[in-house]
């Protein structure tokens, strides 16, 4: 096995947005932060039990990154509202974004700066939100009301509102799942969706909120684990150039930063090697792989990350240019105080 190289370590560590167990900052975490040097860390609702703990955990988290680490440590969370809010113990029930929709655009703006606020009161740096897929019948589809509408226009419109109210209050916003899930007929969570005879020109309308959101100044996007068989037929979206290099960032013109959805998912876990991960997100321009529920899963990317920057030119400039996007990510959210 290769030896580590720390210096390596420190840097490519910050391609790798953890998910944890517990609720404190005891040693385990704080041995865990040491080893694998991470971007970021993403909470769940396992990790949440009242407002003063969540805010003396990310607090005291945070100073010993700074302490341990010498650079910021991130901190993200799924707070969408409807079905997927992880703040729910503390602040009650939120609106899901379909049902935000319906009451209108000022609704959509009111909610997303409330949700910025109390994020940034937490200490908390990136919400994982607005979803930008593109959903014909929330009864039928996995996604339900948690997408905003089925009208692109009118996704791309509210949610670019969402953004901009968002990254007002310095919160990184992340439009997901790019380039968007609604023609997808399982969930990632579960499958691999392969998206058979979906046409370019279907795609292209899912695409249309994407659009709305680079054009709004969105800092993030996060990919999606479905095949696109109309542009790549090889690679699942998370692990495709074609996707992310060629659309997103050439096509669309998306200079921030892109995240990986969850590689724990089953769409994703066990069907490739690190190696084959890293090389693949790497040239994809995806610049945070999320590991959120298999803690050992994250060793492996670790060290295939280690290997691809010291051995592989193409690799490690790949990697230089993440850094370099990151690093202007944190310039929007870190002025944010607990």
């Amino acid at each position: 096995m290769t030896a580590l190289d720390t210096t390596i370590l420190d840097a490519v560590g910050r391609h790798l947005f953890l998910g944890f167990n517990g609720t404190t900052p005891d040693g385990d975490l704080r041995a865990r932060l040491r080893f694998f040097r991470p971007g970021g860390l993403v909470l769940f609702r396992r990790n949440i039990e009242s407002e003063a703990q969540l805010r003396d955990l990310v607090a005291a988290v945070s100073a010993w990154a700074l302490e341990e680490l010498k650079r910021p440590l991130l901190w993200a969370i799924d707070e969408e509202g409807g079905t997927v809010q992880r703040l729910r113990a503390i602040h009650g029930s939120m609106p899901s974004a379909l049902e935000l929709a319906s009451r209108g655009p000022s609704e959509v703006e009111r909610v997303a700066d409330e949700t910025a606020g109390r994020l940034r009161r937490l200490g908390i740096s990136i919400n994982f939100a607005p979803v930008l897929d593109v959903v014909e019948d929330p009864d039928r589809h996995f996604l339900g009301t948690r997408a905003l509408g089925s009208d692109p226009e009118e996704v791309g419109e509210l949610g670019a509102r969402w953004i901009r109210a968002q990254q007002a209050l310095g919160v990184l916003a992340v439009a997901k799942h790019f380039p968007g899930l609604g023609p997808a007929g399982l969930d990632p969570h579960d499958h691999l969706p392969v998206l058979k005879g979906v046409s370019r020109k279907e795609m292209t309308r899912q695409l249309l909120p994407f659009r709305r959101a680079v054009e709004a100044g969105v800092a993030g996007v996060m990919t999606s684990h479905a095949v696109y068989e109309c542009w790549d037929e090889q690679w699942p979206g998370t692990l495709s150039s074609v996707i992310n290099r060629g659309i997103l960032r050439e096509q669309l013109g998306f200079q921030g930063v892109l995240f990986s959805d969850d590689l724990d998912m089953e769409a994703i876990r066990g069907r490739y090697e690190p190696e084959t991960l890293v090389r693949q997100t790497l040239l994809a321009t995806v610049d945070a792989l999320l590991v959120c529920q298999h803690e050992e899963g994250a060793e492996p990317l670790l060290r295939a990350l280690h290997d691809a920057v010291r051995r592989h030119a193409d690799l490690r400039d790949a990697h230089r240019k993440s850094l370099e996007r990151q690093d202007s990510a944190l310039a929007l959210c870190f002025d944010i105080a607990p």
